[in-house]
């Protein structure tokens, strides 16, 4: 009898402790047991295993699911690690970092099985038997055994001279593949594969502009790396990109690689992850969750468009993908390099402190950046949602057979109030962000600080009784582009177009072949490379600055920029329409001009006067509870508890569930003792508030709710 330490399957503070139980049979760290937790049979995952225990009573394991750990040291170890930093249970760690089908969890997809047919024992067969036996080439699938003759197949099974045994079921996913280009390297893209490859710096920062080559920067590396016998992690944000990182890798690389992602079933996933964990395969690509795959020789991680918010996760655990890359970098000492033409703001301060190695590649390869034209939708003529300008642009590119993307900025799009006439967005005078109009009580409200104003439905700039109510969808704007142009080519990608399996892919592909013009949200506007794009529109390019959080124009720069980049990549010039309100605006005077470093000198002013990152650290803080008067208890009994630290709120912010929600953010200067303070906040919420909800987000990407 040994006995060992389970974590279970709920992921809750108040749970993330292992407990103890008895197991008969040989169990190691890393397994997943089934065991009675509080009369229910649960799934629990072990981390570590004793000879004994003080314990007088002790329930006995039921069942030991895996013969095998499922995780290695290192990821075990990360999952501590994670488990510290974000303040969230271990276990939602470990089922973030298992493919669906190897999750702890009850509920959890199944390993899918197939019968196998093998040869069997030599016995006595009629001569129709035997030229059905020999007519195969051994082992193959059952399916295919039994295809020609049903009745001879089960003959030869039942007479042994054929075997079945369960084989886990082949799932892999389809992957597009590309044509290599044969790519004469720039100078600039010389220059930074030589510094990072022969540089003894861990961490890098490419910071190229849009068409720079920051794609074939990696494939160079990668290609160093595999010769050295290591394994590549190629990492990009979003489902969108990854077919055409798929295609660059598998043209140069082979179709020998891993790809993973949430499109993929589970099986797929858990044919992916194995293939790594094998050895069988020595590149990977992916999204987010790509980050935890079981690398034993990891020798380069490459992230893609760094700066971008999907890195983050905003459900538990809420991690930051760029940490896990540091981390993961810093156990297989090898390098990472984050690239992106619009650096997230911290790491570009990183980057002019040192902790990163700055690259950089200023020029485009073929054409120079496209010009930008800024349209005031106070002055412009428009025909519905585009402006006239717009419209004759558009009309040009379908005669002289190039295309056109339009992206539709519904990114922070929310009930903000703008005034029709002059373009004033109402804010909070105390925190500068835009106010949340709320129809019901015919309020303004600030969701940072929590003010509630009275609304008098007049501008205070112009005196205008007259405000903008924006409410523009995709398929509402691919209605109007149809009638505009009944005879171009137009294809929309947005979520509600792309949720099928390969879509993407589709989609993509019907514009490359005979596509005039692209439309969409936010996947239009980074990573695509059509070099017959000339004009890129954008549509409601204000939206991100009126965005209720304090960085609203750090993603509004990072689309307009990404966006504009989609034009002239290749040998024809481009061109960039904005449709603004607020043409004067800092964000946009330094996309004009594609000046990154105007806008990171401007917007540092602003972070460190309002004490936000990269000065700080923050963290998130939500209490939730069925009463409201609850939930504002707990959360003003944890501003008073960080007494100390500056701590904004408590503010109240939208329901969820019916549940109301209050909101505390806490800052300070130092990590280390940020997360001891939300540690100790967390221990003591579970002591004298059980009834209510807390949930913790450290570092997020966005306060706004």
């Amino acid at each position: 009898m040994i006995y060992i330490d389970v974590l279970v399957e709920y992921d809750v503070l108040k749970l993330n402790r292992p407990f103890t139980y008895a197991c008969r049979q040989p169990v190691e760290p890393g397994c997943r047991v089934r065991v009675l937790f509080r009369n229910r049979e649960v799934i629990g995952y072990v981390t570590a295993v004793h000879e004994q225990t003080h314990l007088q009573k002790v329930s006995e394991v039921l069942e030991v699911v895996d013969p095998k750990p499922l995780l290695n040291e290192e990821l075990s170890e990360l999952s501590e690690w994670m488990s510290h930093t974000y303040v969230c249970p271990r276990i939602s760690c470990l089922k973030t970092m298992l493919p669906p089908a190897l999750k702890p969890e009850k509920t959890h997809s199944k390993v899918i099985m197939e019968d196998w047919a093998e040869l069997g024992d030599p016995v006595e067969l009629t001569e129709k038997q035997r030229a059905y036996r020999d007519a195969f080439e051994y082992p193959l699938p059952a399916r295919e055994f039994r295809r020609q003759s049903a009745g001879l197949a089960r003959t030869l099974i039942k007479k042994g001279a054929v075997r079945l045994f369960k084989k886990e079921k082949e799932s892999k996913p389809v992957m597009p593949v590309g044509t290599d280009t044969n790519f004469t390297l720039t100078e600039e893209q010389k220059a930074a594969v030589q510094t990072i490859s022969e540089g003894s710096d861990s961490l890098y920062l490419l910071h190229g502009v849009t068409g720079s080559g920051k794609t074939e920067v990696f494939l160079q590396l990668a290609q160093k790396t595999l010769d050295a016998g290591r394994q590549v992690l190629f990492l990009v944000p979003e489902i969108g990109l990854t077919p055409l990182m798929i295609e660059r890798v598998t043209a140069r690389f082979g179709a020998n690689i891993a790809i993973y992602h949430s499109r993929l079933t589970a099986q797929e996933k858990y044919r992916q992850y194995r293939a790594v964990q094998e050895g069988k395969t020595a590149i990977v690509v992916g999204t987010r969750s790509a980050v935890f795959m079981p690398f034993s020789k990891l020798g380069l991680i490459l992230m893609d468009e760094e700066h971008d918010g999907s890195y983050k996760q905003d459900n538990l655990p809420r991690y930051q993908t760029r940490d896990i890359v540091r981390w993961r970098a810093a156990y297989h000492t090898c390098k990472a390099v984050f690239a992106s033409a619009t650096p997230a703001l911290e790491s570009y301060s990183r980057a002019l402190n040192q902790t990163y190695h700055l690259v950089e590649l200023k020029h485009r390869i073929y054409q120079n950046l496209p010009e930008i034209r800024l349209l005031d939708m106070r002055r412009e003529p428009r025909q519905d949602a585009l402006a006239k300008t717009l419209i004759d642009a558009i009309r040009q590119r379908l005669a002289d057979h190039e295309q056109t993307i339009l992206l539709l900025n519904r990114r922070g799009y929310l009930p903000i109030v703008r005034c029709a006439e002059c373009g004033t967005v109402l804010t909070c005078p105390d925190c500068g962000i835009a106010l949340t109009y709320h129809k019901r009580e015919d309020v303004l409200k600030c969701h940072s600080c929590g003010r509630i104003f009275a609304f008098d439905h007049i501008c205070p700039t112009c005196g205008s009784t007259h405000f903008f109510q924006a409410s523009l969808g995709t398929e509402k704007l691919e209605e109007q582009v149809r009638q505009l142009f009944p005879t171009a080519s137009i294809l929309r990608m947005d979520a509600d177009s792309t949720r099928k399996k390969h879509a993407h892919e589709k989609i993509l592909s019907e514009f490359q072949a005979h596509g005039d013009i692209l439309l969409g949200t936010q996947m239009v506007a980074k990573g695509l490379d059509f070099e017959r794009v000339t004009l890129v529109g954008i549509l409601q390019a204000d939206a991100s600055l009126a965005r209720m959080d304090y960085r609203s124009a750090e993603t509004a720069y990072e689309m307009l920029e990404q966006a504009a980049g989609r034009s002239g990549r290749g040998t024809r010039a481009g061109i960039v329409m904005i449709q603004t309100f607020d043409p004067d605006h800092y964000v946009m005077q330094a996309v004009v001009k594609h000046d990154y470093q105007q806008f990171f000198r401007k917007e540092m002013k602003y972070r460190r006067l309002g004490v936000y990152p990269p000065f700080v650290f923050l963290c998130s803080v939500l209490f939730s509870a069925g009463n409201a008067q609850k939930a504002l208890q707990a959360a003003s009994d944890a501003k008073a508890f960080c007494a100390g630290f500056d701590v904004i709120g408590p503010t109240e912010i939208s329901m969820r569930q019916r549940r109301p929600r209050f909101r505390i953010v806490i800052k300070s200067s130092s990590k280390q003792k940020l997360v001891k303070m939300v540690q100790e906040l967390a221990d003591r919420h579970q002591r004298l508030f059980s009834t209510v909800s807390i949930s913790i987000n450290m570092d997020p990407y966005m306060l706004e709710e």
